[in-house]
């Protein structure tokens, strides 16, 4: 996983071997893409390519340009299952995601508890990634969304990640966006495929999942910290998402 600006392109003729799955997001400048997909296409900022493992590339800035990447690998049998879905496809995916902050500060979360912190559990970033895939492929499909639409929806989604599961309520968070509650649950639900409330829940049990993994604090003291009423609500809805109960999570996780 890294970041990285290029100053000079390589040969027209120079392809490097891709041995994972990998996505390469465009920060900044123009580079010129090829692949032994058959796709050829201009990397500009918010250009994002996912291609497959054994895929030969070649890019870097176009001339007289740099460019600044961030790229991640990955692989695993989960992946397998999203290459035999359609995704990325025969051949690479190229699309246009912005804004870039929004979508770097994304990806970014992915590894950023990589190096020596143990609050984020493998398990939790595999899938975060596969969030973000799911909302790089929603927003895709979507086609154009409006600059104004995307900026709403950041503001919204970072409404949703405050607060526990129960406060502030989805009402006062509507409020604070200035319209009623069912026209913020129809807006938000256009842009993002899901309703606000299911927005902030995936959002607790993934805060739950770092709790149980990466603390000690007892799947009580997580309840309460998260907004439910007790342990027997937190373990209920819980395991109706991620399939076991917080405790055998836990003990799965950390073996």
């Amino acid at each position: 996983d890294s970041q990285a600006t290029y100053g000079h392109a390589p040969p027209p003729d120079y392809f490097r071997p891709t041995p994972h799955y990998l996505l390469v997001y465009t920060l900044d400048g123009e580079a010129n893409y090829r692949d032994s997909t058959g796709v050829k296409t201009v990397l500009r900022k918010g250009t994002l390519v996912w291609t497959t493992p054994g895929v030969d590339q070649s890019y870097g800035p176009c001339p007289g340009n740099r460019w600044s990447e961030f790229f991640v690998w990955f692989s695993g049998p989960i992946f397998d299952c999203w290459h035999n879905q359609g995704y990325p496809g025969n051949k690479s995916l190229v699309l246009s995601l912005e804004p870039v902050n929004y979508w770097l500060d994304c990806f970014r979360a992915i590894i950023t508890h990589d190096k020596g912190d143990k609050n984020c559990s493998d398990l939790t970033r595999l899938c975060r990634l596969q969030l973000i895939l799911a909302e790089a492929i929603r927003q895709w499909d979507a086609k154009t969304v409006p600059d104004e639409n995307l900026v709403w929806r950041e503001k919204a989604c970072h409404h949703l990640r405050q607060g526990t599961l129960t406060r502030p309520s989805l009402e006062d968070i509507a409020n604070d966006m200035n319209m009623s509650y069912s026209l913020f649950r129809r807006k938000f639900t256009e842009l993002t495929g899901k309703s606000p409330g299911r927005f902030r829940n995936d959002e607790i049990i993934s805060e739950a999942c770092r709790m149980l993994t990466g603390t000690t604090s007892s799947i009580a003291e997580i309840a309460l910290q998260l907004g439910f009423n007790d342990q027997f609500h937190f373990s209920r809805r819980f395991k109706q998402f991620v399939g076991v109960s917080p405790r055998n999570f836990r003990h799965q996780v950390k073996g």
